[in-house]
C-alpha cells in the first residue's frame, strides 16, 4: 500500500518542509516494513527471501535518504548476520555478531530511551547467536562459554522481554560449560524455557525447547514416553513452519522408532521427511 501510494507524495501541494517530512516518514515506514518481512522469512528459513528484503531495504533507504543508523541500522546489521548464519556462512555471521556496535556495556540503573533499549536488545540477540555458533565443532570452548554466560546473565536473566529470557534459558540448558551444569539445573532452565514459550505463544521457541528436551532426556530410550516426546516435537516443529526444526524433529522421531526395533517402516518414513526438510533448509549444503 505504501509503495503504491508513493506517487501521491510527489503530486501533493503544500509547504516544502511538510512535504519533505511526509516523504521522510514514508521512507522510514517502507524500510521498517521490509525489515519486518526479512525477519518473517528468517523464521521460516527462507534465506533467499531474507536477502531480497534486506537488499530492498538498502535501496529504499538510499531512495528516500533514510539514515541506516540507530535502531534501524542495528536491526539491519543483525538480520544480515542471521542470514549468513542461516546459509551456513558461520565465519561471516560471527564477524557481524561480534562487531563493536554490538559490544555490551555494563548494565546501569539510568533511564534509557526506547532507541537505546532497542539497540541494547539487538546487541543481546547478537551475543546469544554468537554463543550458539561457538558450540559448533572446533569452536567449542567450555571455559570461554562460562565467561560469555557470566557477561550475559545480568542483562538476560530478568529481562522485561520474556522472549529474551526464554532464549537465555535455552542457552543455559544447552551450552557446554566447565564444569558441566548439573542435571537438576538443566531441567530447571528447560522448564523455564517451556513456560516462557507457552506464555508468549512462541511456536518456534516451543519446538526448539521440546526438541532439546527430547534429545536430552529420551535419546536412545525405548518406551511410550520417548515416542510421545518425539511426536510432540514434530507437532510443534510443523506449527513453526521452519524446515530446519522440522528436519531435527523428524530425525529424532526416526531414531526413536529405530531403537524400538519393531517400527522399521515408520522409522524409514520419518527419516525421509527429515532428509527432505534438511535439503529445503540448506539447499546448497
Amino acid at each position: 500500500m505504501t509503495s503504491g501510494d508513493a506517487r501521491a507524495t510527489k503530486l501533493s501541494s503544500g509547504l516544502l518542509p511538510d512535504l519533505v517530512a511526509k516523504r521522510q516518514w514514508r521512507g522510514q515506514v517502507l524500510c521498517y516494513v521490509r525489515m519486518y518481512m526479512a525477519f518473517c522469512w528468517a523464521a521460516l528459513a527462507e534465506w533467499g527471501q531474507v536477502k531480497r528484503y534486506v537488499d530492498e531495504l538498502r535501496t529504499t533507504a538510499a531512495a528516500f535518504e533514510v539514515s541506516l543508523t540507530g535502531p534501524l541500522g542495528y536491526l539491519m546489521f543483525y538480520i544480515t548476520g542471521v542470514y549468513h548464519q542461516g546459509i551456513g556462512d558461520l565465519e561471516t555471521a560471527l564477524e557481524i555478531f561480534q562487531d563493536n556496535r554490538f559490544k555490551l556495556s555494563p548494565p546501569t540503573n539510568s533511564v534509557t530511551t526506547s532507541a537505546d533499549q532497542v539497540e541494547r536488545d539487538v546487541a543481546l540477540l547478537a551475543a546469544l547467536n554468537t554463543l550458539w555458533i561457538l558450540q559448533d565443532g572446533q569452536r567449542k570452548d567450555p571455559d570461554n562459554n562460562v565467561a560469555l554466560i557470566d557477561r550475559l546473565e545480568p542483562f538476560c536473566a530478568n529481562h522485561p522481554n520474556k522472549e529474551i529470557q526464554t532464549a537465555f534459558n535455552l542457552i543455559m540448558a544447552t551450552v557446554s560449560t566447565n564444569p558441566p551444569a548439573p542435571l537438576f539445573k538443566v531441567k530447571k532452565y528447560l522448564g523455564a524455557a517451556l513456560k516462557g514459550a507457552q506464555n508468549t505463544s512462541n511456536t518456534q521457541f516451543l519446538c526448539i525447547t521440546l526438541s532439546v528436551m527430547c534429545d536430552r532426556f529420551f535419546h536412545g530410550v525405548v518406551g511410550h514416553q520417548a515416542e510421545q516426546s518425539a511426536k510432540a516435537a514434530v507437532v510443534q516443529a510443523t506449527n513453526s513452519g521452519n524446515p530446519l526444526w522440522k528436519s531435527v524433529a523428524h530425525g529424532m522421531l526416526s531414531q526413536c522408532y529405530d531403537v524400538q526395533g519393531n517400527k522399521e517402516q515408520e522409522a524409514r518414513q520419518s527419516l525421509e521427511q527429515a532428509v527432505m526438510f534438511s535439503r529445503k533448509a540448506m539447499p546448497n549444503s
